[in-house]
């Protein structure tokens, strides 16, 4: 196995991992904005208001765009267990 293999199974793999988690962060990130911007506005500083907000946006956005990741994961597996004897070569 050359180096150049390994760096292709590498970025592949961070590649994955960055799409997968991609569109919750995203999303977690404009809700924190939002309810930051809101609690500063309203001088409220309690940590958990953010937490419920967050946690439905966690479960829409997983439940949206959960079909798709794991489609697209099941492809990437698939690719690795199939390319999983050129990289024992």
């Amino acid at each position: 196995m050359d180096s150049g293999l390994v760096i292709e199974v590498t970025f592949k793999a961070l590649w994955m991992a960055f799409v997968l988690s991609g569109p919750v962060l995203i999303a977690l990130l404009v809700v924190g904005l939002i309810i930051g911007i809101l609690q500063a506005a309203t001088s409220v500083n309690e940590s958990s208001v953010a937490f419920i907000p967050k946690l439905l946006v966690i479960a829409l956005v997983l439940l949206v765009a959960g079909p798709v990741s794991l489609a697209l994961f099941v492809d990437y597996l698939r690719e690795v267990i199939m390319e999983l004897p050129d990289f024992l070569r």
